[in-house]
């Protein structure tokens, strides 16, 4: 009795015919991802260098590594794809390479790293097509974290947020019984004067934590809306905090500087992934009230 199994001349000339498709395919795309690195090496490095030196965009170095951990978790979807490369594709790295330009006449790093997101989107269109780019439409949201600090607008948002958080501070030491004189952004408490300088003005808790409420919502519901809803609610969550963070800084001397300073700044992040919580419990129900 015969053991094995016989050989399909019909199986193996098709299962050869894909791997022939394939594997081109691969190339190509591995390809197209390595000029993409070489050539925005400078805007990639730029990207680092102020994920890695400026506190606020810290959170910039753990975006990269969500983004590709959200694209592999979410493989079974994308593989079960049938590439249907589009010439739609070159419309965004056209636009790419006129931003790039602008980037290198001088418009700087926010400008590259645009391109860089543009490019990386037209090459998806012209590769795989309209439905790969559906399904990575939130890993390229996500992108959106990564970006550097466009200049202009830091420093419009910066003064009024450092205003805002000392006014709010000022409310809730008098509401703990504290002798306040406020003098802008210069907030005596009984004596101990503190200034509330642009580090302090909340654009870390807003922008750090607009990410972490994206990525929450993500994993712990499936509705796309309340991504949208926790990022919304991430803005005023923030500023109140960094508003705590600023009473309590000027009430307890200690809170001001140092090591006690920065652990204050950690345990106020928690607070606010608490509220975000809270927040995210209180739509459930109201939502779920709404369809009884």
């Amino acid at each position: 009795m015969a053991t094995g199994f016989a050989r399909n001349p019909g199986n193996e000339s098709r299962l050869s015919a894909v791997d022939a498709r394939v594997t081109p395919r691969r190339i190509v795309v591995a390809v197209t991802a390595v000029a993409l690195v070489v050539c925005y090496a400078p805007i990639l490095r730029g990207m680092f260098d102020q994920w890695l030196h400026d506190e606020d965009m810290g959170h910039g170095l753990v975006v990269p590594i969500v983004i590709l951990w959200i694209v592999w978790r979410e493989r079974k979807r994308w593989m079960a794809l049938s590439p249907q490369p589009s010439w739609w594709g070159l419309a965004p790295l056209a636009a790419a390479a006129c931003v790039h330009f602008m980037s290198v006449m001088g418009a700087g790093l926010f400008a590259g790293s645009v391109a860089f997101v543009l490019s990386v989107a037209g090459a998806v269109l012209c590769l795989g097509g309209p439905a790969f780019f559906r399904t990575w439409t939130f890993p390229f949201l996500l992108a959106l974290f990564m970006l550097p600090k466009l200049a202009i607008v830091y420093n419009q948002v910066t003064l009024p947020l450092q205003l805002l958080a000392s006014r709010l501070a000022e409310v809730m030491l008098l509401a703990g019984g504290t002798s306040v004189i406020r003098e802008g952004n210069i907030i005596d408490a009984g004596g101990h004067r503190i200034a509330v300088a642009e580090a302090c003005s909340g654009i870390r808790y807003l922008l750090s934590l607009g990410f972490v409420a994206v990525v929450l919502a993500y994993l712990a519901d499936a509705k796309p809306w309340m991504r949208v809803a926790l990022l919304a609610a991430a803005v005023p969550v923030a500023i109140l905090a960094n508003a705590m963070r600023v009473a309590a800084s000027a009430s307890v001397p200690a809170l001001d500087a140092g090591a006690l300073h920065a652990f204050a700044g950690c345990l106020v992040f928690v607070l606010c992934l608490a509220m975000l919580a809270i927040v995210r419990h209180l739509l459930n129900a109201a939502y779920a009230h709404y369809h009884a």
